[in-house]
């Protein structure tokens, strides 16, 4: 199950780098957000509510609640968008897969999780193929700092707001924990949309980039983080956020097909060496 929820994220958030980039062409940023979050929380209530699950959160897990949807939403969404306003979005999203270093460096403190040679050898390939991507487009290089420190910061808070969620254990189901995050982190975000961004909207909005809304209203806002935050709970970090790095190769290629670039021999040497790290570190033994 979680292989088949893998693929199937790498294909939906793979697909929606360029999706969102149609959108963001009409749409400002933060009315984006704020609007997938916050359909997004409201459906996965709905599913938890239909499915006979409590909604409530037990006193002794809010706390820990709180910070992971903050790490996981909040920062996360607040440095993406203000990230990609100084470079490219493309490559913006392959330093922001870097994740998963920084997920397995938090798992080894707070989890003491055990790195064996396959998942250290998986780690660095994919990482290796991360850097392929990102110095192989001489746009990556061409801005400032601020950008790709602000897109680092993001993964760093991702890759640790990941690791909380098993360091805390929380006793309600994915779907309601990923709706409280959604709820939670969107929050601010929601507060910046209503106090300022929602006046840039223009006056016309076609219909393609609400139709992109609403991708990031259902399939990306609320099955995609059910699927990561289920597969996160069902392996171990290295191994469920190694297996993401799919997304950003698929996400290149995807923008090639959509806008007529020709990928080159670097997207496809970093697909395979991304291809090679999910299969050691998804076919590793129990001392891998």
């Amino acid at each position: 199950m979680a292989i088949v929820l893998l693929g199937l994220l790498a294909v939906f958030w793979g697909a929606n780098w360029p999706i969102m980039k149609v959108g963001l062409e009409e749409i400002p940023p933060f009315v984006y957000r704020a609007a997938s979050s916050g359909s997004a929380a409201i459906g996965l209530f709905l599913i938890a509510k239909m499915g006979g699950h409590s909604l409530a959160v037990p006193r002794g897990e809010r706390k820990g609640l709180v910070i992971a949807a903050v790490l996981n939403m909040s920062l996360w969404n607040l440095l993406i968008l203000y990230g990609v306003y100084f470079m490219d979005s493309g490559r913006a999203a392959i330093l922001a897969y870097t994740m998963p270093l920084w997920a397995t460096v938090a798992g080894v403190f707070l989890l003491h999780e055990r790195l064996g040679a396959r998942a250290i050898a998986s780690l660095i390939l994919g990482l290796f193929g991360m850097l392929l991507l990102f110095v192989g487009d001489e746009q990556a290089l061409s801005g400032g700092w601020m950008g790709p420190t602000m897109i680092l910061v993001a993964a760093v808070s991702w890759g640790v707001g990941t690791v909380l969620m098993k360091y805390y254990a929380f006793s309600m189901t994915v779907t309601v924990t990923t709706a409280w995050q959604h709820a939670i982190g969107g929050l601010p975000i929601a507060v910046i949309a209503l106090v300022w961004d929602i006046h840039n909207i223009p006056d016309e909005v076609h219909l393609i980039p609400v139709l992109t809304v609403v991708y990031n209203m259902t399939i990306t806002g609320i099955f995609c983080y059910w699927a990561y935050f289920k597969v996160v709970s069902m392996l171990p970090v290295v191994v469920s956020t190694v297996g993401t790095l799919m997304v950003p190769v698929l996400g290149v290629f995807f923008n090639a097909i959509g806008f007529s670039i020709m990928p080159g021999w670097v997207d496809y040497v970093a697909l395979a060496a991304v291809i090679a790290a999910v299969f050691l570190v998804m076919t590793r033994g129990r001392r891998g």
